[in-house]
């Protein structure tokens, strides 16, 4: 049986000796892995017994496919092809015919110029942070095609390290953060193959990346804790120019539909007094005076611009000079996290002024920033109550709030002018008037709407009847300006929900809505949201509970709708989570700034200075290393038998005298001891002692020896073998031994 085992692992070992190593598979010189060994093996064995080679092209598919959203398209496609073409099999073809060999040469240079010239073509020439990431990215498969040493791989790894954390230059959110982890811990299993290659089978490999990462992390925690926060030194920007905001700088009917289904989240709010009610939570964003008979937009001729500044402007301190007496003119504070959206404009409840010098104002009441929004943005907001906005309004701003083309919609310009007229030219009336005419016309408040071609806001009113806020604002605004009354269209989100603590108000894409601002003498700019004329629950319920009120409805007819519910449903509960967990990574890791680590530091530490705070972090970081150091030892020091030890020290003690007494590494004890009778044995002839005396030493010594011999027989291979430890009888025999041994020494 014997044989038979020997010849099964020979022969295991000569097919595992098959593999080819590193440098066969990086030059072509390609053979299949014979994995006989690992057949009855589960997947994830099979996938740590892979040659490192293979382990550094998956490295470059965790590493170059996260930055997919934020690439352009073709330069995916070279990716895929750049790590394709590296696979032995493929690589072995090129490899061994000539004009094939340099065809793969060439594209190694060609890829390469190409791709310059796409990234000059695809930004603009525009050297933005996303053109700087994506160079990088095209180094990176760049230099795939040049992997033949293990040089190489050490290079494409340590660079995979620099595109990983580029990922944090685009985002910081949670995904991007566990879609780095997962990139870091391949890389690292990379390496460990690299430096691991004649490990055909795979063993230790995991547990090798696990002493890295646990020895890691308390490091990690002291360095985010203590290292200093600096401003930054400079600032880069997204040369992109692609909106992902849930509000465009346009509308048309049909612009919301796919926003009212989304529940993508728009922004965070935490209040620091009381929250407005349901029905005052509107988040002003973009003003619409422009219209062409299709589209809203906004009329840049016709706003002024104010910088925010520490003090009030002198807008705010007009209002507030002919605000009633019963206003309150202490403004509530509220902080906003928005999330990015490559867009200058902010939100803010009305009427909204921000604290903050890159951030201006403009006299439609939008808040600018001077730069888009490509990360996510915290700003504090100051929200004044209601007050007489403009209560005179200028040439130009009527002009404009009242401009409609010439020609179009003639069924809804006749109503306006029927309707205007038996009010008694009463703007107030009129609009009554209205509202009790669209209660009387069956409208409904619908998601999936019917499209509209040219005369949109007469296919709404007299034939569809059926749409969501865009509709209802556009066509209500419409009918006021065609009656002669200024209005205009405000664009933004309204209601929301709390989060799933409840510490924190929440806006998503769901809550995008529009509603008008009408003028009237004497009065300014005052709020009508038309949409609450037929569906009131919008506005006093957040969207969410509407959807839930209505069901499938919400969605259109059919078993299309129902689906879409169903989807809708069963996302919900995973969405609460997500959003829940990425608001915590972002308020707690993300956003530990400088205040925040000053307030922790000397609530916890009681650190007052940046020189305190770096003696903390370097005590902090050697005495995790000590630790770490400490741990290393102590798991890799030998542990000697009980019965071993007093031997083990006897050893040291004879070496002192003479080295060729102590027992060798590979020689077993009793061996040592038999060899050490042996040696002592032999009487020293030079020494001048009496030679019996020398004699009887010698007998006394060998009877100790003797005795070692077979007390250590007893504990280690005899009947005492079997007991245990702390049992008496073999705590006798164990002191008896040591007493031997002393007495030898």
């Amino acid at each position: 049986m014997s044989d038979s085992h020997n010849t099964s692992s020979t022969a295991t070992f000569t097919n595992l000796a098959k593999q080819p190593s590193f440098e066969q598979l990086a030059l072509g010189q390609y053979q299949k892995i014979d994995d006989s060994s690992t057949t009855n093996k589960k997947w994830h064995s099979k996938l740590l017994a892979l040659p490192a080679y293979y382990w550094v092209l998956l490295a470059q598919v965790v590493v170059v496919f996260p930055h997919a959203a934020h690439l352009p398209l073709w330069l995916m496609g070279f990716a895929v092809v750049s790590i394709m073409a590296q696979l032995p099999p493929i690589k072995a073809k090129f490899r061994q015919a000539r004009h094939l060999k340099r065809l793969y040469q060439g594209m190694q240079m060609l890829g390469f110029l190409l791709g310059l010239a796409g990234l000059w073509l695809t930004y603009n020439a525009a050297f933005g942070l996303d053109m700087g990431v994506a160079f990088l990215v095209l180094c990176l498969i760049s230099k795939l095609w040049e992997l033949y040493k293990r040089r190489d791989a050490y290079v494409v790894l340590n660079l995979s390290l620099f595109v990983l954390a580029a990922l944090f230059l685009m985002d910081q959110g949670l995904v991007t953060t566990l879609e780095v982890i997962i990139g870091t811990v391949v890389v690292l299993l990379a390496f460990i193959a690299l430096n691991d290659d004649g490990n055909r089978r795979g063993d230790g490999r995991l547990r090798t990346l696990g002493v890295l990462g646990i020895g890691a992390l308390p490091l990690l925690v002291v360095l985010f804790l203590f290292f200093p926060r600096l401003p930054p030194l400079w600032s880069v920007q997204l040369s992109g120019s692609q909106a992902t905001t849930g509000v465009s700088d346009s509308m048309s009917p049909g612009d919301f539909a796919n926003l009212g289904q989304s529940t993508a989240l728009a922004f965070r709010v935490e209040f620091a007094e009381e929250r407005p009610s349901q029905d005052e939570l509107y988040w002003r964003g973009l003003v619409f005076s422009d219209f062409d008979g299709v589209t809203w937009r906004p009329n840049r001729s016709a706003q002024q611009q104010w910088q925010s500044q520490q003090t009030q402007p002198q807008w705010l301190n007009r209002a507030l000079a002919t605000a009633p007496s019963n206003v309150q003119l202490e403004p509530n504070h509220y902080e906003i996290i928005l999330e990015p959206t490559q867009q200058h404009w902010l939100f803010g409840l009305d009427y909204p002024f921000a604290q903050r010098s890159d951030v201006s104002i403009t006299s439609d009441f939008t808040l600018l920033k001077d730069q888009p929004v490509t990360q996510q943005l915290r700003y504090d907001v100051l929200r004044f109550a209601p007050m007489r906005i403009d209560p005179v309004l200028g040439v130009a701003s009527r002009r404009v709030n009242l401009a409609l083309p010439d020609n179009g919609n003639p069924q809804a310009r006749a109503l306006a002018q029927q309707l205007f007229a038996e009010s008694g030219s009463d703007p107030v009336r009129y609009m009554q008037a209205l509202e009790r005419w669209i209660n009387q016309s069956e409208f409904r408040y619908t998601l999936s709407p019917p499209r509209l071609n040219d005369n949109r806001i007469d296919e709404f009113l007299f034939d569809t009847k059926a749409g969501f806020c865009e509709h209802y604002s556009s066509s209500f605004t419409f009918m006021l300006r065609a009656a002669g009354i200024p209005a205009r269209v405000v664009a933004g989100y309204q209601g929301g929900e709390p989060s799933r603590g409840g510490s924190v108000w929440e806006v998503r894409q769901m809550d995008a809505h529009a509603w008008t601002e009408v003028w009237l003498e004497g009065q300014g700019w005052l709020r009508v949201d038309p949409t609450a004329f037929v569906a009131p629950e919008r506005v006093e319920q957040e969207m969410d509970a509407l959807t839930q009120s209505q069901g499938a409805a919400m969605f259109g007819d059919g078993a299309g709708a129902q689906l879409s519910y169903q989807q809708y449903q069963m996302l919900q509960t995973l969405r609460r989570f997500s959003d829940q967990a990425s608001y915590y990574w972002q308020k707690d890791i993300v956003g530990y700034d400088q205040d925040k680590q000053a307030g922790s530091l000397l609530k916890w530490f009681n650190i007052s200075s940046i020189m305190q705070q770096i003696v903390w972090l370097a005590a902090s970081a050697v005495t995790v290393v000590s630790i770490l150091a400490l741990m290393i030892w102590q798991r890799r020091r030998k542990r000697w038998h009980p019965a071993d030890l007093p031997l083990v020290t006897l050893s040291k003690r004879l070496s002192k005298y003479d080295s060729l007494l102590a027992r060798d590494e590979s020689e077993g004890q009793l061996a040592w001891l038999e060899r050490l009778a042996a040696s002592l044995a032999v009487p020293d002839n030079s020494d001048t002692l009496d030679n019996s005396l020398e004699t009887d030493n010698l007998d006394v010594t060998q009877q100790h020896i003797e005795q070692i011999k077979q007390d250590y027989r007893q504990l280690r291979y005899g009947r005492m073998s079997t007991f245990d430890a702390n049992s008496a009888e073999y705590q006798r025999l164990l002191k008896q031994l040591k007493e031997n041994v002393r007495k030898l020494l």
